[in-house]
């Protein structure tokens, strides 16, 4: 209440001309509202924001779409009866499409108005609150995924190790090797399934390093053409960028192929993709309009294609895995929530929007900036092939709590010459060690009930230091293989070939 008191009332039934004036001098979108439930006095911001509808003489209702009209009413009737603040949801009429926060507050008795209605736009909250919700939704989804990556890649192990024994029994010219064969390839075929699911709930093991994406990029015209096509003219922009990016070479490859074939099959074939990469200072990211985006150097990829664009209904679920517009067995849909993963695993963003022109798609990757020292790009690391008998009389203590994985790896070792002990958990194993039996490599599964990989491999290796260690994980949990990084041990990332393994088991014991 100001000093003095509130002033006296101007007429009955009408608004103080003191209180009405003050109210044209707020920005903010707001009314005086009549004891008989009419708008008696609405300030220039409701009439910029809500239009003629809100003159003196109007129902407040009227304001608002059908829907949501009876819900304004009531909340105008209690004000105006002494009763609480109410504060709702509601869309105009000239604004149907976007939702605003009305309050209807009572109003001090004597003042000749009934209640104060105060209307705040509400539309950024509410896109930082899908972009939560989205971003919550994924991360759910993500931990589904990577769950059942994880269980899936215990299976695989199991189907490919048993298929490639078969194979080496049933030689080329067998009648069964063809099919053999096949069986090989459609495992392998899952197995890559697998892997984007891993990418979406960012568990991909990744190998990072600081990358120049520009002569990344630049190394990746000669196949993006190819898989583009003669009728798509692609152009590749930007640069000299200042500074670099810290992430893993093939995975940044991946995103940038992927958005490619995404953005040829949204082209039919003919049109113009433009990738470009440019420095995003820190002082720039807040006009980029995503709060969620931390306020630090980045570097972003634009991928910009001429094709008809994302609808509107879809635009939510484009980074969904599995949610394709392709027809039945044309598509996956597990190309852009591949990109997604690897993206956040990375520390980045990315966002779709329609392109300038008005016709196709935007996607725009942001992601932190290092300096440039350093960077460079390496080729991809080609696994060494596993030679016959060059285990013989290792000795090697297997570690797997699946069964069926544990009997399939200790066959296909035992070919290689090995002398295989097996332990269905850690403390099995460490039991083992404690009753004084010696080994040259340690080979155990990460995720296992109770002690998990990295702990058993951090208690054997204080029992026997010289071990060597090979770990093994379906799940490609980060923060595990990270511990196992800093222990110097080898990693293998479930399902792969036993030569793999027997390579692996190799390069733990170079003395062997």
């Amino acid at each position: 209440m100001p000093p003095g008191g509130w002033p006296a009332p101007y007429a009955a039934g009408e608004p103080n001309p003191w209180i009405g004036q003050l109210l044209m001098s707020l920005p903010l979108a707001m009314a005086l509202v009549s004891i008989d439930g009419l708008i008696a006095v609405s300030n220039v911001a409701l009439l910029a924001t809500a239009g003629s509808g809100c003159r003196p003489g109007a129902r407040p209702e009227a304001l608002v779409i059908a829907e949501d009209a009876t819900g304004l009413a009531d909340a105008v009737r209690r004000a105006i009866a002494g009763g609480a603040q109410i504060e709702i949801r509601a869309a105009l009429v000239t604004r149907p499409e976007e939702k605003q926060v009305i309050t209807i507050s009572p109003v001090p008795p004597g003042l000749g108005v009934g209640a104060l209605l105060a209307m705040r736009d509400i539309r950024e909250q509410l896109r930082l609150e899908a972009q939560v919700a989205a971003a919550t939704r994924m991360q759910a989804v993500g931990q589904l995924a990577g769950g059942v990556a994880h269980d899936f890649n215990n299976i695989l192990t199991a189907v490919l190790g048993i298929t490639d024994q078969m194979i080496d029994r049933h030689p080329v010219g067998d009648p069964d090797h063809e099919n053999l064969d096949e069986i090989r390839r459609n495992g392998l075929r899952a197995a890559a399934l697998v892997a984007q699911l891993l990418a979406f709930a960012r568990q991909q093991p990744q190998r990072q390093q600081v990358l120049d994406l520009e002569t990344l990029i630049a190394a990746l015209r000669p196949l993006l053409a190819q898989l583009l096509g003669k009728g798509i003219d692609l152009r590749i922009e930007g640069g000299p960028l200042r500074a670099a990016v810290r992430a893993d070479p093939g995975q940044i490859e991946q995103v940038i192929v992927n958005l490619a074939v995404n953005a040829r099959d949204a082209m039919s074939g003919a049109g113009s993709l433009t990738i470009t990469v440019r420095d995003v200072p820190a002082g720039e990211i807040h006009a980029l309009g995503h709060r969620i985006i931390p306020q630090v150097d980045h570097i972003a990829i634009d991928v910009v294609d001429t094709g008809a664009g994302i609808p509107a209904a879809i635009a939510g679920k484009i980074f969904e895995p599995f949610f394709t517009t392709k027809p039945m067995g044309e598509g996956t849909g597990l190309g852009l929530s591949t990109v997604y993963g690897i993206v956040k695993q990375s520390g980045g963003y990315i966002f779709a929007s329609p392109s300038d022109g008005g016709r196709g798609t935007v996607f725009s990757v942001y992601l932190p900036a290092v300096t440039r020292l350093a960077a460079r790009v390496v080729a991809p690391v080609v696994a060494a092939q596993a030679q016959e008998n060059s285990l013989v009389d290792l000795r090697v203590l297997l570690v797997e709590d699946d069964a069926a994985v544990r009997a399939i790896l200790e066959r296909g070792l035992r070919r290689f010459g090995p002398v295989v002990t097996v332990a269905g958990d850690a403390m099995v194993a460490l039991g083992i060690l404690d009753e004084g039996a010696e080994f040259d490599v340690l080979v155990s599964d990460i995720m296992m009930p109770g002690i998990d990989g990295v702990e058993l491999a951090s208690r054997a290796l204080a029992m026997r230091p010289g071990l060597g260690v090979v770990l093994m994980s379906g799940s490609a949990e980060a923060p595990l293989h990270r511990a196992a990084s800093a222990q110097g041990v080898r990693f293998l990332a479930k399902p792969f070939a036993l030569a793999e393994l027997v390579a692996a088991i190799g390069d733990a014991c170079p003395a062997h």
